[in-house]
C-alpha cells in the first residue's frame, strides 16, 4: 500500500492530518518533504488560475465530459454527413 497524506509535526511526534487504514503497531516507512515551501507556489499558481479564468470569454460555450468524449465528436460528424 502507498498512500500520500500529510502530517502535522508536534511535541518530536508526527500526527496524520487523517485516520489511516493501518493495523496498531504497523511500520511503515515515511518521507519528509516541508509543503510550507510550497504554498507560496501554490498561491502564485492559484492566482495565475483565476486571472486566465477572468480572462476568458464569458461567451464561451460550456462543454459536457460527453460532447467532450471521442465518441461523441465522431458521432457528431457521423451525422452531420448524413
Amino acid at each position: 500500500m502507498i498512500e500520500n497524506i500529510q502530517a502535522i509535526y508536534k511535541n518530536g511526534v508526527l500526527r496524520p492530518l487523517k485516520p489511516l487504514d493501518l493495523p496498531e503497531d504497523k511500520i511503515v516507512e515515511i518521507d519528509v518533504r516541508d509543503v510550507s515551501e510550497n504554498d507560496t507556489d501554490k498561491e502564485k499558481w492559484l492566482q495565475d488560475f483565476d486571472e486566465w479564468m477572468a480572462s476568458l470569454d464569458p461567451n464561451t460555450p460550456v462543454l459536457t465530459d460527453e460532447q467532450i468524449s471521442r465518441e461523441s465528436i465522431y458521432e457528431e460528424q457521423i451525422q452531420r454527413q448524413l
